[in-house]
């Protein structure tokens, strides 16, 4: 009982919500930026909409029943998860009346460009739009870093902030990456569109190396400008986790666990926190 309720708010991505709050004030605490409570609690409510929405449309595409679970398991509860859908619209349009206009103001930025991530993949380029995995990191690391920088404008364009922005997003991009290699047979079954389905999986893992090479590099150069070394400590984890991901992700029974551990790494930055 207990494992199936962690695989049902794993499927909801309540991980990936709580994740992207906890790096969110983990960045905030890097520039010295007070979030108030409103902020994080919009973001989280945004992030979990958003993976909702985009997990209602892949269960509409497929045809038959879905071989993986989380596809499945919108499938078999398409009406109750839309309704949930729209009451995380609601809340969203409630808590945004209680949020200060410079985050209200960029939160509607990111939201037209979310849409017009949405109007691509699903209607205007279906089956052809390869950018899925790059929105979904542009989006995830822009919304994570806005309320942070909002509050402190003046570091905004400072070179630590856009290396740290950097670092996330590499993050964020490899993640998904590895998360289409996991998935490859299971996405070219159900005829799910992902850069690996477009490239290979092969090709999708090389970039994925690529990806975390690059981020093992932004993360010297950080520390070579002396930039809170004690947080890119913590990326380096993130990092890691990531690459062990990819060198045994596929080779051993723990596959699963492997996968969930890539998509729960934005609750690692919690340790700095509470450290």
């Amino acid at each position: 009982m207990a494992k199936h309720v962690a695989n049902i708010l794993h499927w909801m991505n309540f991980d990936t919500a709580i994740g992207a709050a906890i790096t969110s004030l983990f960045i905030a605490n890097i520039i010295d930026s007070v979030i108030p409570p409103v902020a994080t609690i919009a973001l989280l409510i945004a992030v979990l909409a958003i993976y909702n929405f985009d997990h209602l449309l892949d269960a509409k595409k497929i045809s038959g029943i879905a071989i993986s679970g989380r596809h499945r398991f919108y499938q078999q509860n398409f009406a109750r998860l839309s309704i949930y859908q729209l009451i995380l619209l609601l809340f969203l349009l409630v808590i945004s009346w209680f949020l200060p206009a410079n985050i209200a103001r960029a939160g509607i930025m990111l939201s037209v460009v979310t849409l017009i991530y949405f109007l691509l993949l699903f209607i205007i380029l279906p089956q052809r739009f390869a950018l899925k995995e790059l929105m979904i990191a542009m989006v995830f690391a822009s919304g994570i870093f806005l309320s942070p920088v909002s509050f402190n404008p003046s570091q905004t364009f400072s070179i630590p902030i856009i290396l740290l922005w950097v670092e996330i997003f590499l993050l964020a991009l490899a993640n998904t990456l590895i998360l289409s290699w996991f998935d490859y047979m299971d996405d070219k079954k159900e005829g799910q569109t992902s850069l690996a389905q477009i490239i290979g999986d092969r090709a999708v893992r090389t970039i994925g190396f690529i990806t975390l090479a690059v981020l093992l590099l932004i993360i010297i150069l950080s520390l070579a400008i002396d930039s809170f070394w004690a947080d890119q400590l913590v990326i380096l984890i993130m990092g890691l986790v990531l690459f062990v991901s990819l060198i045994i992700g596929k080779k051993i029974e723990l596959q699963d666990g492997l996968r969930v551990a890539g998509e729960t790494i934005f609750l690692i930055p919690l340790l700095r926190l509470i450290l």
